[in-house]
């Protein structure tokens, strides 16, 4: 059973539900997820283990849904111009996973000991949405002509947030541009100009 399903009881608080997922999010920045402790983000939230153990019954649990939340509450910005909308979403992404210090989780949810359900969730809730935003930047590209409209937009999304994880691989620190160059270096490969 999830955090989203209550059978029994009293109502859910969301005002504690989002001071937990603020905690955790706090923690993961502060600790990162290998030393990740519940009890420090009961502390936070005012409340206790017991109660984020009713709605998150494991810590890979909570952390998904904490990744989760942050990616939701701040959303990238949009101008509709795609390549300036593409930066912005690698922006946002490069937030996300520096701001909660979730480039362990990645790589638990490949493994082979990961929780079914809770890989699922992970999935649906972070991939998902992240995966769909950008192939629908580069297909506004590509029916706006500014990339090929043969590109293979598949890769070319899997090659963006790819580029991240490939860096973390080599203990390489991304540069500071890192979303505009990676940006550009996919437009190119896709046919296109990007602007200056």
């Amino acid at each position: 059973m999830t955090e989203a399903t209550t059978t029994r009881g009293r109502p859910r608080d969301p005002a504690i539900d989002r001071g937990v997922l603020e905690a955790a999010l706090a923690e993961l920045a502060a600790r990162g997820y290998a030393a990740f402790s519940l009890a420090a983000v009961a502390e936070a939230a005012g409340t206790t283990r017991p109660a984020i153990y009713r709605r998150w019954p494991t810590k890979e649990a909570l952390v998904v849904e904490a990744i989760a939340h942050l990616a939701a509450v701040d959303p990238p910005p949009t101008v509709g111009d795609p390549f300036t909308d593409l930066v912005a979403e690698l922006e946002h992404f490069r937030h996300c996973i520096s701001e909660a210090a979730a480039l362990p989780l990645a790589g638990l949810m490949l493994g082979d000991g990961a929780d079914p359900e809770i890989r699922a969730r992970y999935h649906d809730l972070v991939v998902v949405p992240r995966r769909a935003r950008l192939r629908g930047l580069l297909s506004a590209a590509q029916a706006g002509g500014a990339i090929d409209a043969d590109a293979d937009l598949l890769v070319a999304g899997s090659l963006l947030t790819g580029s991240w994880y490939s860096l973390a691989l080599v203990q390489a620190e991304p540069p500071a541009d890192w979303a505009e160059r990676v940006a550009r270096l996919v437009w190119r490969a896709c046919g296109g100009t990007p602007p200056r």
